[in-house]
């Protein structure tokens, strides 16, 4: 259990050891434990929709070593708070309200599950996607994947838009990057 193991095959494994860049540019960023952060490059993604994985194969929670596993909790604090702090300076009048953290990994279950490896999302729940997150009176945090995807894109705030192929988005992205790899950084 949490052996330094590297596949190949597996696409958190190449961005997690810098041999592939995330779709969405911005790089990765190296924190305590052997965690690295890098921005969430899946359809569904907007600005701020961050993926924290173990920089080595891990399928699960419970494949992480202790030092992993120690480091886990206080990384997601640090991002939160500095995701907090960004929003703060970038979008004022739109504050990040809470940074959901969520870990569902169904990718684990299908046949090439060596694909990727554990990740866990960080979600930035501002202001203005709060009434996006409610229908009819009723709560749909959970749908907060099908926000930037075109059927809702008249609705989805364009300042929050991240679409890799576009390169205003990947400016974004990487102004937001660059800032939390300031925030993040951790000594040598």
């Amino acid at each position: 259990m949490g052996a330094e193991i590297y596949h190949d095959c597996c696409k958190g494994c190449r961005i997690s050891q810098g041999i592939e860049e995330p779709r969405r540019g911005g790089g990765i960023i190296e924190l305590d434990g052997n965690w690295i952060l890098n921005h969430y490059g899946g359809d569904e993604g907007f600005l701020g929709w961050m993926a924290l994985q173990p920089r080595f194969h891990r399928m699960e929670l419970t494949d992480l070593n202790t030092d992993e596993a120690n480091a886990l909790g206080k990384n997601i604090q640090n991002i939160d708070l500095a995701m907090r702090q960004y929003w703060a300076i970038e979008f004022p009048k739109d504050p990040v309200r809470r940074v959901y953290v969520v870990y569902f990994f169904e990718s684990a279950f299908e046949k090439s599950s060596d694909k990727y490896h554990l990740h866990i999302h960080l979600i930035p729940r501002t202001e203005k996607l709060g009434d996006l997150l409610r229908e009819e009176g009723k709560v749909i945090a959970w749908n907060i994947y099908k926000l930037s995807k075109p059927n809702k894109s008249n609705e989805f705030p364009p300042e929050y838009m991240a679409q890799p192929e576009n390169d205003e988005d990947r400016r974004k992205v990487e102004a937001l990057m660059t800032y939390l790899r300031g925030q993040l950084h951790r000594p040598s």
